[in-house]
């Protein structure tokens, strides 16, 4: 964000080089120009998909013909452009007209405009899938935006103002797009939904259920945070309205963190940084049990405290061992970065050579916090292991036998991105900044080379992390090492490092193209984000629920034994009250088990299922249809079909289907078709 090209705001610090006016407005012209050619190649494609004689349709050829001009007249602009007409231009500025409340009211309507324009029945969903298209609606609405916040705040420059609003319109997209979840709809919503909402009820199982049940295998800490909505018997709406408020509450408190850190210079700066941080992890996502040792790590690290640091550090790394395998590390390595960060080597580059004593004592403690935060993860996951409840350890590291796909890496059914590129262009700007930074000199090679070689270490577990079947369907895997590439290039990014005495360290001032890529880049991945709002029909989802209700009834009153692989938040929220809760088998947990072909366990399951201990089986629908590596979660349907859905097929038949909730009553087969 330039904030010093017009002369009219300068900051105590700024980081970026000052842009002319006119450039940027070629920019401007020349950008929207392509996109707008972009998107009537995409609309193009639309009409043909739909069966649309374009030239026959006087509403399509307005629409790409509209188009084609606009890129015309842009790009034209921007070669004919000349300072003259931008200071007549800026005189013209209508919106000053306006009184300022009234600006700032039209302000707070546009941001989310970008959103509420997608959830339009037709035209919304026409563009949604066309990555220009929907991106040059962004676009030409946060040029309006700009518009009204400099009509609002006069003395920002355009430069800045669009920025602003760039990153304010992505976040504000972001925002709603996960509050269109909230609804009262009583069943699950996608694949993983049911299980967020009965893990957690695990921890309060003998008050829910009566009994105490196992506790989680997968996530507990995710769970943990899930609990508070059990302890007031909220609805089901509640509970979806805190796993989105959790989340913004947990991801959001790391800007702050880091923020203070980092210490802006001016509240634009500090505001603009903040949105940025927020908009980097959520187009990761970062998932919400994952930002505690990150904030606690940024708020609890100090050079001069080393006690401090020291709790801090353990307190996240008891976290992160409940968090997720890969993290066991990561506090411990946050902590070693800002460390690198802030202390210098201590010794010029002119003076000797260094001896080993000397870096022995210089790495001394980011060593220590790496290895022993690291053991205390791995012994907090043991402790849980031993309390859960659960007899078998490998259960809760089936990740390391699963298998791994090497195409996910690139562009596929999966994720049109891939995983590489996708995780290439989100880097791409914070390691510019990196490399404009290292390259001075002003680190010590030691502390250059261990803060890239960690980097490294955490770029190689995500890309691994994301082959593994079951993943690499976004790069929300990569985020232990986009968290502290953030850290890393936030510091750098406004100086924040320490340099090694004696070395001349002048403010370094970035081309202002830097700083468009670090804008644009998060801004092109938040827009992305999916919005929908979820609509059904009331009556008949009740009256679904009341049929299951009757057959749950008449086969507990029988004492026959009812599996919930899915909808099990139906029982624990009370929804089919009196229902006794068997705890294996659940969707998420035998998907986990079946993908990393977990034999004890899955014999186990067919065992039971052929011998039809249980006298009904509540799941989705199930096939036994195969699917390749051309179908988006082909292998993870193969998966779920050879060891969940045909020995239940086998041994079970569909007795009540609810197609338009995917919920389907299995009973026992009076003659099974398979062996």
């Amino acid at each position: 964000m330039n904030v010093a090209a017009e002369g009219t705001l300068t900051p105590e610090y700024s980081p970026v080089m000052t842009v002319s006016p006119v450039s940027f407005w070629r920019a401007v012209f020349v950008f929207t120009g392509f996109l707008c050619w972009l998107a009537a190649w995409q609309m193009l494609g639309v009409a043909q998909a739909l069966g649309v004689n374009v030239l026959m349709s006087k509403t399509w050829l307005a629409l790409l013909g509209g188009l084609g001009w606009m890129g015309v007249a842009c790009v034209g602009a921007a070669f004919a452009l000349r300072p003259a007409w931008l200071e007549r231009f800026q005189r013209l500025n209508l919106a000053r007209r306006l009184p300022r409340g009234v600006c700032a009211f039209l302000l707070v309507v546009w941001l989310p405009a970008y959103s509420l324009l997608l959830l339009q029945p037709y035209y919304g969903k026409l563009i949604r899938g066309e990555e220009a298209a929907r991106f040059l609606l962004f676009w030409l609405l946060a040029l309006g935006g700009a518009w009204l916040l400099r009509a609002v705040w006069p003395r920002i420059p355009w430069p800045a103002a669009l920025g602003l609003i760039l990153l304010l319109q992505a976040s504000f997209h972001i925002v709603l797009a996960y509050l269109a979840g909230i609804t009262d709809y009583p069943f699950a919503l996608g694949w993983s939904e049911t299980s967020r909402f009965y893990y957690p009820s695990l921890f309060l199982s003998e008050r829910i259920y009566g009994e105490r049940l196992p506790w989680p295998i997968l996530h507990p800490t995710l769970h943990l945070v899930l609990v508070p909505p059990y302890w007031l018997d909220s609805p089901l709406w509640a509970h979806r309205a805190w796993q989105i408020f959790i989340r913004f509450v947990l991801v959001g408190m790391i800007a702050p963190a880091l923020l203070i850190r980092l210490k802006p210079g001016s509240a634009l700066w500090g505001f603009a940084t903040g949105a940025w941080i927020f908009l980097a992890l959520f187009d990761l996502p970062l998932y919400l049990h994952l930002a505690p040792p990150v904030f606690l790590v940024l708020g609890g690290f100090s050079r001069h405290n080393a006690r401090q640091t020291w709790l801090f550090v353990l307190l996240a790394s008891v976290w992160a061992g409940l968090s997720r395998l890969n993290w066991y590390p990561v506090p411990g390595m946050i902590a070693a970065a800002l460390y690198l960060l802030e202390t210098p080597f201590g010794m010029p580059n002119h003076e000797r050579k260094p001896g080993l004593l000397a870096y022995l004592r210089y790495l001394a403690l980011p060593a220590s916090w790496f290895l022993v935060g690291t053991l205390i993860a791995f012994l907090s996951m043991q402790v849980y292991i031993a309390w859960s409840g659960i007899g078998q350890s490998s259960d809760f590291y089936t990740s390391l036998t699963s298998s791994l796909l090497w195409y996910r890496l690139w562009p596929n059914a999966t994720y049109p991105l891939g995983v590489f590129p996708a995780i290439v262009l989100y880097s791409l700007p914070m390691w510019l900044v990196l490399w404009q930074v290292l390259r001075r000199g002003a680190l010590h090679p030691l502390r250059v080379s261990l803060l890239l070689a960690g980097l490294a270490v955490l770029f190689a577990g995500g890309i691994v992390v994301s082959m593994k079947i079951g993943g690499g369907g976004d790069i929300h895997n990569m985020d232990a090492y986009a968290v502290a590439l953030i850290i890393v290039a936030a510091y750098l990014f406004f100086g924040r490092y320490a340099p090694e005495p004696g070395v001349h360290h002048p403010p370094l001032h970035f081309p202002w193209a830097v700083l468009a890529l670090l804008v644009l880049v998060p801004v092109w991945f938040g827009q992305r984000m999916p919005i929908g709002l979820v609509t059904y029909d009331k009556a008949a989802s009740q009256a679904v629920l009341a049929e299951l209700q009757r057959q749950v009834q008449a086969v507990s009153a029988r004492g026959g034994e009812i599996l919930f692989i899915t909808q099990r938040h139906l029982v624990s929220m009370n929804m089919l009250p009196s229902v006794r809760m068997i705890p294996e088998y659940e969707r998420e947990e035998l998907m986990e088990m079946a993908m990393a072909n977990n034999e004890a366990y899955l014999d186990r399951f067919k065992a039971e299922i052929r011998a039809q201990r249980f006298d009904l089986i509540v799941v989705d629908p199930l096939t036994t249809n195969l699917l390749g590596s051309d179908y988006a979660m082909g292998e993870e349907n193969n998966a779920w079909v050879r060891f969940a859905a045909r020995p239940i097929l086998c041994n079970y038949r569909p007795a009540q289907i609810f197609s338009a909730d995917r919920i389907v009553l299995y009973v026992p087969q009076e003659n099974p078709k398979c062996p």
